[in-house]
């Protein structure tokens, strides 16, 4: 027969001591240990894409989206103002076309 203390995980010395669910913070992570400036990533894998091209890449997403949207909305205006048109004519060819009493 196995022993029951044979199946309690081992405990992670980081949160030794603490209630489940909680973690006890890294030596070194107080709040005065932190940088409060700026530190640029330095390391062997740099940036893939550049900022700049980032923010041209969406501007121009945002032009081209916003130009199909208002030549969507233009075609759209003009079919229903040829539709106007041709009711306004068929309303007026009524009222010619009816006797008046």
């Amino acid at each position: 027969m196995s022993d029951p203390k044979d199946n309690i995980a081992p405990r992670d010395h980081a949160t030794a001591g603490n209630a489940p669910g909680e973690h006890a913070a890294p030596a070194g992570d107080a709040p005065d240990d932190r940088a409060t400036t700026f530190q640029p990533v330095t390391g062997p894998q740099p940036e893939h894409y550049s900022g700049e091209v980032l923010l041209v890449s969406a501007y121009a997403t945002l032009w081209v989206i916003l130009i199909a949207w208002i030549a969507l909305v233009w075609r759209k205006q003009s079919s229903l103002g040829a539709r106007l048109t041709d009711l306004e004519r068929e309303i007026d060819k009524a009222a010619t076309a009816k006797p008046q009493r």
